[in-house]
């Protein structure tokens, strides 16, 4: 029983850093995506300005504001889903969890190989959850485009060219 409580607890615990590892990769690359969210956020906006100087027509105007709030929104909703500090689980108990003298060793190994499991699973649905929303905003960041187009379309279908 031994081998296998030690086996077991040996996976259970490089299963969990794994996923621990996979959540500090997604906030790397939810991280790397803002960094590109805002760079072409801020070059719109000096974009915008120069615009703004030469007084563009108010389709472009309107185009490039509503290219500004699309990649602004997307940064939000990256730091609000993705990036936001979250707890996450950590690899091992508390001692004054794990320290139980009137238990036998055993049986503390074996709840708190149960304890593992929890916590498996809770950085698991951590990660799915910010997994998902990183890919939704990586999806609409390449869709971005598509929201000046229609302004601009629009602007010119209601004369305000």
């Amino acid at each position: 029983m031994s081998d296998l409580l030690e086996w077991s607890e040996k996976q259970a615990l490089e299963n969990l850093r794994f996923h621990i590892q996979t959540a500090e990769q997604l906030a790397k690359d939810a991280n790397a995506t803002l960094t590109l969210l805002l760079a072409g956020a801020g070059g719109l906006v000096a974009y915008l300005v120069k615009l703004l100087e030469s007084k563009a027509d108010t389709v472009w105007l309107a185009a490039v504001c509503a290219f500004v709030i699309t990649l602004s929104v997307l940064s939000a909703t990256l730091i609000f889903f993705c990036i936001k500090t979250a707890p996450i689980a950590a690899p091992t108990n508390e001692p004054k969890n794990i320290y139980q003298p009137s238990f036998s060793l055993s049986a503390i190994r074996e709840v708190e190989l149960q304890n593992i499991q929890v916590r498996i699973d809770q950085v698991a649905r951590r990660n799915m959850r910010v997994a998902t929303w990183l890919d939704y905003v990586r999806f609409m960041a390449v869709c971005s485009p598509i929201s000046p187009a229609a302004v601009g379309v629009l602007c010119t279908v209601l004369g305000l060219a």
